[in-house]
């Protein structure tokens, strides 16, 4: 898993949740897209199982504190996945 490959499997599932708009930048706020925190939730499980990894229940639930955008979503999966 390369950070590109990340990079574009998180910006295509948003685009998913959001109807097929893929108009971002992937620094802007989830949130501001419109998406809650259920939402931020099925991102992360879906891409966890997208690449094959798998985070500790603490680190999914810091993730959900602090995940404000796709980029934060792409460092979460590139550090889990280094481990």
């Amino acid at each position: 898993m390369n950070r590109a490959e990340v990079r574009q499997a998180v910006h295509d599932f948003i685009s998913r949740l959001l109807d097929g708009n893929d108009g971002f930048s992937d620094d802007v706020s989830l949130q501001e897209l419109g998406l809650d925190k259920q939402d931020i939730e099925d991102l992360i499980f879906h891409l966890e199982d997208e690449f094959g990894v798998t985070a500790f229940t603490h680190e999914e639930d810091q993730m959900l504190k602090a995940a404000n955008s796709a980029n934060d979503l792409s460092r979460f999966l590139l550090t889990i996945s280094r481990r």
